[in-house]
C-alpha cells in the first residue's frame, strides 16, 4: 500500500512541479515586475492498481477507500520577471502551500501539506511574418520542490462480535523533486485583453518516500508498519490556456494546465489567478516608481531632459515673479530746517 501512494503521489507532484506559468505580456528594458498569484492543484489517485491488502483491519474500512480519489493542493506564488533587451525576459519564482490544521482528505482522515518550491527561467517573444498572426513566446524553465504530509486517522478494528478496538493510522510522504520544463505559447492582444493557449513539456527527477503505521490500541492486536519510495513519472505534457487583462497601471491573469501527456491524462490540473503589482523596480533613476498612464509618462520624459520641449497642446507655465517690497521712506538730514 506504502508503495502505490508513493507511486500516485510521485507522479502527481512532478506534474505541479513543472507548473511555471507567467503571464505572456513583455516586460521592457531591464525593469523588475512583480506578479502574484494564488492558485489550486489537483492529485488524482488510480484505485485500479490499489493492491490487495494482508491486513485484515485495513480490509474492514474498505480497503482504498481509506484514501480519496484526489487530494487538493493550494499554491501561493510569486513572480519576479527583469525585462531583457532582445524582447526577453528572465524570471525567479517561489512558492508556497500550507492546508489549515484538521484538512479532511476523506471521512476517516486528516492531512497536514506544506510544500515550497524555487524556480528560475527565461523567455524569449517573436512576431510571425504576419502581423495579425498571433505572437509567440518559448520559455525555459527549472522547479525544485520539497514537501510534506502527515496523514492521521482512526480506525475501529472488529476481531469478532465481542471484541472491539481503536487504531490509530498514521502516515508520512515527504518529496524532493526536480523539473526542467520546455513551452510554446501563442498569444493576440485584443485591446486590453490577451488570450493565450499553448503547450509545455517537463522533465522529472527526484524521489518521494512514505511511510504508514497502523498503531493498536491494545496488545492483542499487532501494530502494522510499511515504507516504500518512488521516482515520479519522468516526461509529462501540459496544455497551457488563459487569459490576461492589461491596463496601464496594473493587470489581472487567469490560467489552467491540464496534463496531456503521461499517465492519468486530464485528470491533473492545475488554475491560477493573479494581479501584477501596479510598480516596476529598477528603471530610470529611481529604484521604484509606480506605473503612470502613457501620456503622464512621455510628459515626464520631456520634463527631465535638459532642454525640454513642452507639449503645445498645453500652456507654458508663467515663471513666478517674487512680490515687490514697498518703498520706504527716506529719512530727513538732521542739519536741514525748513522755514515757512
Amino acid at each position: 500500500m506504502t508503495q502505490w501512494l508513493s507511486h500516485e503521489m510521485a507522479n502527481g507532484l512532478a506534474f505541479n512541479a513543472g507548473s511555471t506559468f507567467d503571464p505572456p505580456r513583455e516586460v521592457k528594458g531591464w525593469a523588475l515586475q512583480p506578479d502574484l498569484s494564488l492558485g489550486i492543484g489537483r492529485v488524482p489517485f488510480n484505485k485500479m492498481n490499489f493492491p490487495t491488502l494482508t491486513v485484515p483491519a485495513l480490509n474492514e474500512q474498505g480497503g482504498s477507500n481509506i484514501f480519496p480519489n484526489s487530494v487538493l493542493f493550494p499554491n501561493l506564488a510569486l513572480h519576479l520577471r527583469m525585462g531583457l533587451p532582445w524582447r526577453g525576459d528572465a524570471y525567479f519564482r517561489f512558492a508556497d502551500a500550507t492546508t489549515p490544521p484538521g484538512y479532511k482528505i476523506s471521512p476517516t482522515m486528516t492531512a497536514q501539506v506544506q510544500t515550497n518550491s524555487f524556480g528560475f527561467g527565461v523567455r524569449q517573444h517573436f512576431d510571425l511574418w504576419n502581423e495579425d498572426l498571433p505572437k509567440v513566446t518559448l520559455g525555459a524553465h527549472y522547479n525544485h520542490v520539497r514537501g510534506r504530509v502527515r496523514l492521521k486517522g482512526k480506525f475501529n478494528v472488529n476481531v469478532d462480535q465481542y471484541f472491539k478496538a481503536d487504531s490509530d493510522l498514521n502516515g508520512e510522504i515527504d518529496w524532493n523533486l526536480n523539473s526542467f520544463a520546455l513551452t510554446a505559447v501563442a498569444h493576440k492582444s485584443y485591446d486590453a485583453w490577451t488570450p493565450f493557449a499553448g503547450f509545455g513539456y517537463n522533465y522529472a527527477t527526484g524521489s518521494v518516500r512514505s511511510k504508514l503505521e497502523l498503531k493498536s490500541g491494545t496488545f492483542l492486536i499487532a501494530d502494522v508498519l510499511g515504507q516504500a519510495s518512488e521516482h515520479p513519472e519522468q516526461s509529462q505534457g501540459r496544455w497551457i490556456a488563459g487569459v490576461q487583462y492589461a491596463r496601464p497601471k496594473w493587470s489581472a491573469f487567469f490560467n489552467a494546465e491540464v496534463k496531456a501527456l503521461g499517465q492519468l491524462q486530464y485528470r491533473s490540473w492545475i488554475a491560477q489567478i493573479g494581479v501584477a503589482l501596479p510598480y516596476e523596480i529598477g528603471r530610470g533613476y529611481k529604484i521604484i516608481y509606480k506605473k503612470r498612464a502613457p501620456g503622464v509618462v512621455e510628459d515626464a520624459k520631456r520634463l527631465s531632459e535638459p532642454n525640454p520641449v513642452l507639449d503645445d497642446r498645453k500652456p507654458a507655465p508663467q515663471p513666478k515673479r517674487r512680490p515687490l517690497e514697498p518703498k520706504k521712506p527716506e529719512q530727513a538730514h538732521p542739519d536741514m530746517i525748513f522755514l515757512q
